[in-house]
Order: C-alpha cells, then structure tokens, then sequence
C-alpha cells in the first residue's frame, strides 16, 4: 500500500469504529427507555391496587408517586397530588395518618389510615402485591392473544425404544386423543403429559386415511428449574423431521460406489426437490434397481478462515447417480443409506472419549453392551449412568472397534449462583432438524385466558420456591439480581418483540408481588406481619417497637441491594460499560 493511502485506511476504521460507538450509545438509550418503561409500569400497577383500596374505603389519599425523591412533574386532583420523583426504583401512596408518629385531627380519623378497621388496613396494604400478581394474567392473556400461529399435530420423530416406536409414524397426523380433538402439536403434548401410565386412544390420519389406535404414555420424571421434579407421560415423538444427511454403510454398497459419502446432505432426486429424510426414504422405496440422480451438499470445514478468526463449513455442490439394489429390504438398506443420525461428527480435543481414540465419521453401534438404536439414546444412557467407565463399540470403515472411556466431570456455580455438578459428553453428531410450517391457531380469547392462568400460576410457583430456596442456602445470593439485570433483559426481550417483552414484563412482576409479600418491615409484607401481631394481642404495637423494627427492616433491604448490585456489576458490567 502506498503511503499517501494510510490516512484514507485510518479514516476509514475510524469511521467504522465512531460509527460502532454512535450504534453503541443508541441501543443503551433505547433500552434505557424499556427498562424505564417496565419499571414505571410495574411500579404504577403495585401503588394503583394500593390507591384504589385506600379510594374504596374513603381513606384520604395525600400523594401519588412514581418514583421517590426530589419531585420532576405533577399535578393536583382534588385532594391527592401525583407527582414523577427523580428515582425511578419504586414508589409509594401516602394517606393521611399512615406515619407512625403523625397527628391527625379528631375530626379526619374516619378517613386516615389507622383509623381503619384492621381488616381494612391489611386489605389496602394487600392489594398492592395482589395487583401485581393479577396483573400477569392480564400480560399473559395478551402474549397468547398474540400468538396466532402453532406447529401442526404432525409427527415428525419417533424414538426409537418409546411406547411410539411401532406405532406411530413419521408423518401421521393426530386429530384427537382420548376423544378430545386436537389442532396443535403442543395440545398433543399437554394431553399425553397428563395421562402417563394409562392407555390412550388415539385418533390419527395415515396417508390421507383416517385409523384409531392405542398406545400407553410412559412415566417419566422430568427436571424442573431448581431441582424439581415432576411426573409427565411421555410417547417419543417429536415435529422435528431430521434432514436427509447421509450416513453411508460400507465399502461396497451401492451408495459409496455411487460416490456418496457420510454427511452429504441430499437436495434432490431426479430433478424433485428433497428436503426431509421422510422425502428420501419414500423415493428409495419406490425405487427397485434403477439409477436415480441425487444431487447432494458435501459439508468441509475451512480451518483458520478469516485470518484464523473462525472456522468455517462450506458446501460443495455434488451429482451422483445411485442404482439401489432390487429386493425386500428397505429402500435406504437397499442402497446402503441410513440416517446419519448414530454417526459421530465433533469430537472435543482433549475429552476422555478423544483419548479413547473415537474420530469424526464413527458410527455408534452399541454401549456396555446394548444396542443403540438412536444418539438420543446413546445421550440418556450416559448421563444417567454417570461417573462408570463405559465400553462404546463402533464402526469405523470395515472394521468394529471398542473405546473404553469415562464421562469428564464438571462442577461450580453458575452466574446465577446455582451449583451444578454434572458429567459432559465429548462427542456430538449432526442431524439439522426441521420444523413443518405452522399453522394458524385462530383467536381464542377463552383459551388465551386459560393459558395465562396457567403460565402465571407457573411463575407464582417457581418464584416462590425461588425465595424458600434461598432462605433456606440452597439457593446462592448470587442468584440475586438488581436494576442492571432487569436493565439487560428489558432490552434484549424488547429486541426480540412486543410479546417477549410483555412477558418478562410479566415475570418480573410475579416477583415484585411476592417479595413485596415478604415479612421484612418497610415491605408490605412487613406492614401484614405488624397486623397479624396487632390481631393477636388485641392492639396495635408501640410505636417504638415499630421504629425499630422499620430500622432492622432498612438494614435488611439495603444489604439485599447492595448484593444485588455487586452481583449485577460482576455478571453485566463489563458489557453495560462497553455500551457507555
């Protein structure tokens, strides 16, 4: 390059990097706008429940607040002022006679606070959190409401060892179970969860004709966050279909012959587009000996592109023609095909099942001595067995081979604060899935609104185990987050939509419901505790004891944030500071 060339290349990063810079500082604006906009919402949902209790029971509301501190904006209506304060993190409704040391006219005691019944002042206390756990349902309904489109009741997998195999098909179409008729995969799934261990009729459409069967769901426990466990019924199958990748058995089959090869990814058979393993499979049965041209993609990878920023998979573009042999057997046992499925392609360098000698284009054929139909087998049987040496038999070529290994062990916290203690598979296969087109679920506000139910009586759960976890020190405080996390999910939720924003929106409000329901003095929860004691001996604390324990309460609540916040400057800082 020529000298007088520098400064135009110089310009030229400098302006890409300004540029990068500009981009930088208007993505943190605007996803400083979805975190103000979340909070401010989530804020004005939990004091509008305490406002309209006070209102119904005609308690004088003094002030309005979003926010806490010096006042930004506001007005007067009637007798109560709303106002904007600097601080955004929380807000309060202040009603007459609600201080603790606050003189009220004799006159004004029937509209002060604590000249309410004590039924009253819980329930005007309560309705803030209870607010914002409705509120949910509401945000739950809408991002259903939404959802409009659903994946079709059409199996695109069956498991190999699952109550499925045999009995169902890929490409059969479910029309009802049990009698109860069925438009999505997913109410597929919802009903079968919930019959395990029992037999099913099933209603289902088999190449454009209809037939019922049945088949028995197994139990099967799954894993919940937090360590929760739940018993669901299970069938095998799944709607991914998995894409016609190759895997080619033998020397002397007529696909090697043909000049197929382990991982080519076939596109097309004479001239007609493929583009499902199912696709493939039903040209191969029709074919009975004669040669057929099978255009394929043959995947290489590109080691140290990018000047070795990247490692790249590139596709060559093949044409081959395949001559299966005539008989009884399968179409792809015929050609020497089968689903690549069983067929190693990663290898980690430096595994226990590296140094046991396994190398990319392996084929799986059995474990310890059992056969393994599928690599979703192959996965479950390892994790579940753990931390036993295993004896995996495989073909490689001509020849069977056996590699003796044990699963590499990892343990630690996860940046949430969740220890995790578990064994990491080494090798991994390539089978890309692929989705069939969804369909339109039509609007169901009814069933919108037993969705959302549902979703938000989950969330209820879940954060309320949360909070037992931790104050039992099962559950890290380094789980804890404070505004920088929310400030970070608000923005990455609202750039993936309206209906992923809508629902963290929603989450987060479960949790402001329920830690606001904590027993902590300056809480609501901690208002409830001083009327439960108030209830029990028959009259109100002193004052005093009530200071004190506002006191203990701030101590609390001020330790929980500055964790928080030590615990959002670690996990986000570097990234959030890069933003700036």
């Amino acid at each position: 390059m020529a000298y007088h060339d520098l400064p135009v290349a110089g310009k030229s990063v400098r302006g890409g990097r300004d540029r990068a810079v500009k981009s930088a500082k208007v993505r943190r604006n605007v996803d400083l706008a979805y975190f103000v906009v979340l909070v401010g919402v989530l804020i004005f949902v939990h004091e509008l429940g305490h406002f309209l209790c006070a209102k119904f029971f005609d308690v004088r509301v003094l002030r309005f607040s979003l926010g806490f501190g010096p006042r930004l904006a506001g007005f007067r209506l009637g007798e109560t002022e709303y106002r904007i304060a600097l601080f955004p993190l929380g807000g309060y409704v202040k009603m007459l006679g609600e201080g603790v040391a606050e003189t009220v006219k004799p006159r004004d005691i029937p509209r002060s606070f604590h000249g309410q019944a004590l039924h009253r002042r819980l329930m005007i206390v309560l309705a803030g959190p209870l607010m914002n756990l409705l509120f949910p349902l509401c945000l739950y309904t809408v991002v259903y409401l939404g959802d409009t489109t659903a994946l079709p009741p059409v199996i695109g997998t069956v498991f190999a060892g699952r109550p499925a195999e045999g009995v169902l098909l890929a490409g059969d179409r479910i029309l009802s179970v049990d009698g109860d008729g069925v438009t999505t995969f997913a109410e597929v799934s919802e009903k079968i969860a919930a019959r395990a261990g029992r037999t099913v009729r099933l209603e289902i459409e088999r190449a454009g004709a209809p037939l019922a069967l049945t088949v028995r769901p197994v139990d099967t426990v799954v894993t919940l966050p937090l360590e929760r466990e739940k018993h669901v019924g299970r069938l095998g199958i799944m709607p991914h279909t998995p894409l016609p990748i190759l895997g080619v058995v033998g020397l002397e089959s007529p696909a090697f012959r043909a000049g197929l090869r382990t991982f080519d990814r076939v596109i097309g058979w004479d001239g007609a587009p493929i583009t499902t393993w199912l696709d493939l499979s039903n040209q191969l049965e029709g074919n009975r000996g004669t040669g057929a041209q099978v255009a394929v993609l043959r995947p290489s990878r590109v080691q140290k592109a990018l000047g070795g920023l990247v490692e790249l998979d590139v596709y060559e573009p093949k044409l081959k023609v395949l001559t299966p042999e005539p008989g009884a057997a399968s179409g792809p046992s015929r050609a020497g095909l089968e689903l690549a499925d069983l067929y190693v392609s990663e290898v980690e360098i430096g595994s226990p099942e590296h140094g046991a000698g396994l190398l990319p284009g392996d084929r799986v054929v059995a474990l310890d001595g059992v056969p393994v139909p599928m690599w979703a087998n192959l996965m479950e049987s390892l994790r579940v067995a753990g931390p036993k040496e295993h004896r995996l038999r495989f073909r490689r070529g001509t020849e069977e081979l056996e590699a003796s290994f044990r699963l590499a062990h990892e343990s630690g916290v996860t940046e949430h604060g969740q220890p995790y203690d578990r064994y990491r598979v080494g090798i991994d296969n390539w089978v890309p899935m692929r989705l069939p087109p969804p369909v339109d679920k039509g609007f169901h506000p009814v069933d919108a609104l037993s969705e959302a139910s549902a979703r938000t009586w989950e969330m209820v759960e879940l954060t309320a185990y949360s909070l037992l976890r931790l104050v039992q020190g099962r559950v890290s405080v380094k789980s804890l987050g404070g505004p920088l996390t929310i400030f970070e999910v608000a923005g990455s939720a609202a750039r993936e939509g309206a209906l992923n924003y809508l629902a963290v929106m929603a989450f987060i409000s479960v949790n402001l419901g329920l830690i606001n329901l904590l027993p902590i003095p300056l809480l609501d929860g901690g208002h409830l505790l001083f009327f439960f004691l108030e209830g029990v001996r028959r009259k109100p604390l002193r004052p005093r004891t009530k200071q004190l324990a506002s006191a203990i309460g701030l101590i609390i609540l001020v330790t929980l944030m500055v964790v928080a916040l030590s615990n959002d400057m670690e996990r986000l800082w570097p990234r959030i500071a890069d933003a700036f």
